[in-house]
């Protein structure tokens, strides 16, 4: 899914996903009003020098963003990432893809080398996947390794299609203290993913999106819409219904078929159907939760 930029230059196209991206990879912006709109009539909160003087100005951003939990972090990530371009990229997040010569891995290594800056590895991608889809930014090397965002949704369509499978069943998340299972599904899930995108390539006349990134968003909206934990859109009962369908915005209406089954309806056996993703485990100061946390050590510990 793409947003309307209104006409905005690749240089502030580029700013305005800089600093909507590294706020939450959770916070769905595209969902709310358009940034580049905001942009329009607040364009001092994307004004490094003004900024970094007036940082209300990053508390009108989250206000917008509906992004207020834990304001004691996003603030300084705000701050931090904009000193940041200002040092290195003259700046300009436009400049980062020209400093590292397209270089993918150099990019996401270089967003994500310190924790003040507020980019995870996921929201990296996330930020490069954008600017490739808006056609800001063409990249020359490690393009293949512009993940899809592994999260509970893209994991549980890549074990419910097959396109990964485990050979022993996966354990309770209550079990899994150390996030050891769910950090490895999390890293093959991006790499089956981006095995999808490769074979894709392979086809004559394919039409395949510049980075395997790039199918995250239908990836990720059939999971919220089509093929929840515990209601799918399968044959020969779960067709949406055409009152629900019709509510839906254009994009979202392109996970199910014409006969209003999921799109993967044929992928998916019997068996597999019921299938969920593991759950991580929240630590204090990661997330918001306060209750059943766990220390960097494991034990106790709440799904998240």
């Amino acid at each position: 899914m793409q947003l309307d930029t209104l006409g905005l230059s690749d240089e502030e196209i580029a700013n305005v996903r800089f600093f909507t991206a590294i706020q939450d990879f959770n916070i769905d912006v595209q969902a709310r009003a358009n940034p580049f709109e905001f942009y329009k009539r607040h364009p001092d909160c994307f004004n490094l020098k003004k900024v970094i003087k007036n940082t209300l100005l990053v508390d009108e951003l989250l206000n917008f963003l509906q992004a207020q939990s834990q304001r004691d972090k996003r603030k300084p990530w705000m701050l931090n990432s904009a000193r940041l371009l200002e040092e290195k990229y003259e700046g300009y997040a436009y400049k980062i893809n020209q400093a590292h010569k397209g270089d993918v891995e150099q990019i996401v290594q270089a967003l994500t080398s310190e924790e003040r800056y507020g980019f995870s590895t996921k929201k990296a991608h996330m930020f490069l996947r954008d600017m490739a889809d808006l056609r800001v930014w063409k990249y020359d090397k490690h393009v293949e390794k512009l993940d899809v965002m592994s999260d509970k949704n893209t994991l549980r369509i890549a074990i419910r299609t097959g396109i990964l499978q485990f050979r022993i069943p996966l354990l309770a998340s209550y079990l899994d203290v150390y996030c050891y299972q769910y950090s490895l599904a999390d890293k093959f899930n991006r790499l089956a993913w981006r095995k999808v995108w490769e074979e894709w390539g392979e086809i004559n006349d394919n039409n395949r999106p510049p980075a395997p990134a790039s199918i995250d968003y239908l990836i990720y909206r059939l999971g919220k819409i089509a093929c929840r934990p515990s209601k799918r859109n399968c044959p020969p009962e779960g067709k949406v219904s055409e009152k629900k369908l019709e509510s839906l915005i254009p994009q979202d209406k392109l996970v199910f078929r014409n006969d209003r089954y999921c799109i993967f309806a044929d992928v998916c056996r019997l068996e597999r159907k019921i299938l969920n993703a593991p759950n991580s485990i929240s630590i204090e100061g990661r997330t918001g939760w306060k209750s059943g946390k766990s220390n960097e050590g494991g034990g106790g510990g709440i799904s998240s």
